[in-house]
């Protein structure tokens, strides 16, 4: 009787812990829009400092959260807009969030002794002062989709613990999955992708792009002779005034170099926003660089592949002082053409990164055996979308068209 009695004890506190676990967090969503009812992409929506989660490229959001941080407040933050701090009590479903424009000069008055280039020479010597230098870990949300025009070659994503060993060492990041999911594979149904293609370790593709880490990937040696940068006005983001500056190579470069804006903290030299493309200048010099692409067999197998522009896109917030990243954005586009099978279109790769929490003290130890390798693809087949897959995960809400794709991709 007494163990009877004890047995029903630990079922009811097991259905009892399960019952308070699934309620430990809520669930809202909505969008975000500008004065106009404009949607915006890529919003920051966060918590005392850390990022939580963020619009997608159609301004919807999904937002989970504990109820132990019912008292704070969710800050809502947009280059050229004002913040906005909106209590918990006020949160709920189908949420419409209105941002207001902040005042936006685009006619910046230059300083005497002020110039773009000594901001941006300012800038990549104040990075030791600006972002952390010692090991941090970063808990993300990772999401890549490819393309053959209109059509869907596959799309995957995960949830990440990435450990980046600070920004003043030359040693690479470290990425351990926490879960995958890849719908290239529908049941027993593979996807229809004449090309064989696959993408190969992606994320660590954009971790060093990272212009904060690695300066030299975009800017590149020399960069003072190779970009002219120009002041083109000032904004405001996360309640502090910045600078936009614009750059493009120049004239006469004979180089596949970029054309971009920076945002760039006016008290402190903080790059907190960066956005870039191939520059019309030399796109006559791209050459295909996706990791995946190997072009001697390709060659052999008489396929030609070209260049047709190259996007990068990278956000930072402010956590205890220090600038961390919480956005990361690359898209590619090449031309391609297999003479044999007698295919020919644009292959788009688009691959993002979102970090949902920064640990200053590592949680993972990144032993050797968990790293996902540099050229790693998501392997684990699902059968159908769910929004649910995460469980109480951040993620960044799929757009409409990611959602179809299951259906384009769907056996018949």
């Amino acid at each position: 009787m007494k163990k009877t009695i004890l047995f029903l004890i630990s079922i009811i506190t097991l259905l009892t812990g399960s019952i308070v676990s699934a309620q430990t967090y809520h669930v809202i969503d909505g969008v975000v829009i500008d004065e106009k009812g404009e949607t915006l992409p890529y919003v920051s929506l966060r918590i005392t400092g850390r990022a939580v989660t963020m619009t997608n490229a159609d301004g919807g959001f999904v937002f989970k959260y504990k109820q132990t941080v019912d008292k704070d407040s969710l800050l809502v933050s947009y280059i050229g807009y004002k913040n906005l701090s909106i209590p918990f009590s006020a949160l709920h479903t189908s949420m419409k969030i209105r941002l207001e424009p902040a005042a936006v000069n685009l006619k910046e008055v230059v300083i005497t002794g002020i110039s773009a280039e000594s901001i941006i020479r300012q800038a990549i010597k104040d990075i030791p002062k600006n972002y952390d230098t010692s090991p941090f870990e970063m808990k993300g949300f990772y999401r890549e989709s490819g393309k053959v025009d209109t059509n869907y070659l596959s799309f995957a994503e995960a949830s990440l613990h990435i450990l980046n060993p600070g920004y003043t060492t030359d040693k690479r990041d470290l990425i351990v999955i926490n879960k995958e999911r890849n719908l290239k594979k529908i049941g027993e149904k593979e996807v229809n992708n004449p090309l064989h293609l696959s993408v190969d370790g992606a994320p660590y593709t954009i971790l060093l792009s990272d212009i904060i880490k690695n300066p030299a990937h975009t800017l590149g040696k020399d960069y003072a002779e190779k970009y002219k940068f120009e002041i083109a006005g000032s904004t405001e983001i996360y309640g502090e005034d910045a600078w936009l500056i614009q750059f493009d190579q120049r004239d006469g470069v004979k180089q596949a170099l970029y054309k971009g804006t920076m945002v760039i903290i006016k008290s402190s030299f903080a790059i907190v926003s960066i956005d870039f493309a191939l520059s019309p200048k030399g796109i006559e010099y791209a050459k295909a660089d996706i990791s995946f692409l190997a072009r001697p067999v390709f060659s052999l197998l008489g396929y030609s592949i070209k260049k047709l522009n190259e996007e990068f896109s990278e956000r930072y917030i402010k956590i205890d002082g220090k600038w961390y990243p919480y956005f990361y954005k690359i898209v590619t586009a090449h031309h391609f053409k297999a003479r044999y099978q007698h295919l020919e279109g644009n292959l788009y790769i688009n691959a993002e990164m979102f970090i949902s929490k920064v640990n200053k003290i590592p949680e993972l130890k990144y032993d050797s055996r968990l790293i996902m390798p540099r050229n790693y693809v998501f392997k684990n087949y699902v059968t159908e979308y769910k929004d649910d897959y995460w469980g109480d995960y951040n993620f960044i809400k799929p757009t409409n068209s990611l959602r179809e794709i299951t259906e384009k991709i769907s056996p018949e």
